[in-house]
């Protein structure tokens, strides 16, 4: 059995994409199911609250979304913030509300 240093020591950076799991997060993970397990866990929702499978979209890297709600018009890259936050598990890389 792997464990995660093995999961991102084989799988690097490279291997991350980011999905628009629901309507109103992105979530960050090596596949689709495992972002999909992660936020499910994280927010309880059921696969019938999220989008179909193939309804997810992958969001390119170079897409650019507010920086912080306080700075609506400082915008960063998808990719800058996976290359910051990415610690070889899945997290919400943006959130629209």
């Amino acid at each position: 059995m792997m464990n995660e240093l093995t999961v991102v020591e084989e799988k690097g950076l490279k291997d991350v994409h980011v999905f628009q799991v629901c309507e109103c997060d992105a979530v960050a993970g090596y596949s689709l199911d495992e972002a999909i397990e992660w936020y499910k866990n994280l927010t309880g929702l059921e696969d019938d609250e999220l989008y179909f499978y193939e309804d997810v979209e992958t969001i390119p890297f170079d897409y650019k979304v507010r920086k912080s709600e306080d700075e609506p018009d400082v915008l960063i890259s998808v990719g800058e913030i996976v290359e910051t936050y990415w610690e070889g598990k899945p997290f919400i890389v943006f959130s629209t509300l």
